[in-house]
C-alpha cells in the first residue's frame, strides 16, 4: 500500500477493521472489540499502568473532526496517555470528546478527572454506553498521529510502521473518539 494512499496532507487513512489485510502479530490486538486496557493487564510481564501525558481543550485533528461530525475549527477536550508493562511503553492512546458532549460525558464518567486511571476500565464496565465500529490505520512518519507520539518522547524510528485502530463510543446522543497506537519493536504475539 503506498503511502501516498495512506496520508493525505499528514491524515491517516482508515479502513473497517475487517477489510485490510493486518500483520500477523497484530491482527487479534487490532480487531478485538473488548477492552485494550484488560488485555494489556492480562498480558503484562510486569505491572501494567496509565501515564497521563496531556489533557485539556484543543483544535482536534481533522480526520477526529470528521470521524466526530463537528466543526473542523471547534476545540475538544483531548486527553493523551501511554499504556505502559513496566517503564516500557505499548500504546499510544488518544481520546477526543467534542464539545457538545463534554458536558454529559464529564458527568458521567468524570472524563477530566481520570488522572492515571484508565478510560477503558469505565468505558468497558458502564453498559449504557455502546462502542462503535473498529476502523484500522497504518501510521508512518508524517502522519499527524505518529508526529504526536514522537513530540511526547515516543522513540519512533522515521523508517517505522505504527499500527493504530480507532472507534467511537456512544453514551445516549454523546459521543467519544479513542484511537490506540501500537508501538513498533515490541512483542504482539501474546
Amino acid at each position: 500500500m503506498s503511502s501516498r494512499l495512506n496520508m493525505i496532507n499528514g491524515q491517516a487513512h482508515w479502513y473497517p477493521a475487517n477489510k485490510l489485510k493486518l500483520p500477523g502479530e497484530l491482527a487479534a490486538w487490532l480487531t478485538d472489540k473488548n477492552s485494550l486496557t484488560l488485555r494489556l493487564q492480562q498480558t503484562s510481564l510486569q505491572q501494567f499502568h496509565v501515564d497521563l501525558l496531556q489533557t485539556g481543550w484543543q483544535k482536534p485533528l481533522t480526520e477526529e473532526a470528521l470521524k466526530l461530525e463537528q466543526p473542523l475549527a471547534q476545540r475538544a477536550y483531548c486527553r493523551e496517555v501511554i499504556l505502559k508493562d513496566g517503564e516500557q511503553a505499548r500504546v499510544f492512546a488518544r481520546t477526543v470528546v467534542p464539545r457538545v458532549s463534554y458536558q454529559a460525558l464529564q458527568a458521567h464518567l468524570q472524563i477530566h478527572h481520570l488522572g492515571n486511571r484508565s478510560l477503558g476500565e469505565i468505558l468497558f464496565t458502564d453498559p449504557a454506553i455502546k462502542r462503535g465500529p473498529l476502523e484500522v490505520a497504518s501510521l508512518r512518519s508524517g502522519n499527524h498521529l505518529f508526529e504526536l507520539a514522537k513530540k511526547h518522547d515516543i522513540a519512533l524510528d522515521d523508517n517505522a510502521v505504527m499500527w493504530a485502530r480507532r472507534s467511537c463510543f456512544y453514551f445516549a446522543e454523546n459521543s467519544l473518539l479513542v484511537c490506540e497506537m501500537f508501538l513498533p519493536d515490541q512483542d504482539w504475539a501474546v
